[in-house]
């Protein structure tokens, strides 16, 4: 029959594509983002802290820290959280009355509480990429001496005795955190601050030869941090 050959090379070609057509509709090709369904996560993070300890060098230079945190998920990329640590630090202990190369007196312990929020801003928006979600971070708080070793400073005069009292904190650091399941996830933080320390009056005392002294210093700091989180 004149023209079959041609019908079955069209049945058969019809047939294939029908096939294949039903499963690529199958298929589906995989994301590498996820959306990140639970809204709120809260953990504990330990790590180090450095910061500069001033014209003088009586201000607290950092130390280890540690404490607790809480975020939970915003609109889009945004996220709100909030921190609480504890940082074990030392100072030295001056004398402003001595020549330079008797100044320096000790170290002392001095322990120092901070209270801060942040927005995170998450690159990915509210998905994880490969189970990662970056993010930057800023905010600001307070820091707080918290109690210390005092005992070098009864050799000192009333007036040259630091003392660290409180002050604003800032920040502005960058992250990742790692989701390991949908409710556990690690997170890296580092982060730079400031903060400001005022100068014991002695320091500012005209015959001590001492120019430009300021009521106070911002010091600059950097932390870097870990943190097991717990999401719901």
């Amino acid at each position: 029959m004149v023209g079959s050959p041609f019908k079955k090379i069209a049945v058969f070609a019809a047939s294939a594509w029908l096939t294949l057509a039903s499963s690529s509709a199958a298929q589906t090709i995989p994301s590498p983002f996820e959306y990140l369904e639970r809204k709120q996560e809260a953990g504990i993070f330990a790590g180090t802290m450095s910061v500069g300890s001033g014209r003088f060098g009586y201000a607290p230079k950092g130390g280890s820290i540690l404490g607790a945190r809480y975020g939970v998920e915003l609109s889009g990329p945004l996220g709100l959280e909030g921190s609480v640590g504890l940082i074990d630090s030392k100072r030295d202990v001056i004398d402003p009355s001595q020549i330079d190369a008797n100044r320096f007196i000790g170290q002392a312990a001095e322990s120092l509480m901070v209270l801060d929020a942040r927005f995170r801003f998450s690159f990915p928006g509210r998905r994880m990429w490969k189970r990662l979600s970056p993010f930057l971070t800023l905010g600001g708080g307070i820091v707080f001496g918290a109690g210390g070793d005092k005992t070098l400073d009864q050799s000192l005069l009333p007036e040259d005795v630091f003392s660290f009292g409180s002050s604003f904190f800032g920040t502005l650091g960058l992250g990742n955190r790692w989701f390991v399941t949908d409710r556990v996830a690690v997170r890296a933080d580092g982060v730079f601050s400031l903060w400001k320390v005022d100068t014991p009056p002695g320091f500012s005392d005209p015959m001590r030869g001492f120019e430009e002294v300021e009521d106070g210093e911002w010091l600059r700091g950097s932390t870097f941090s870990m943190t097991l989180l717990w999401r719901w």
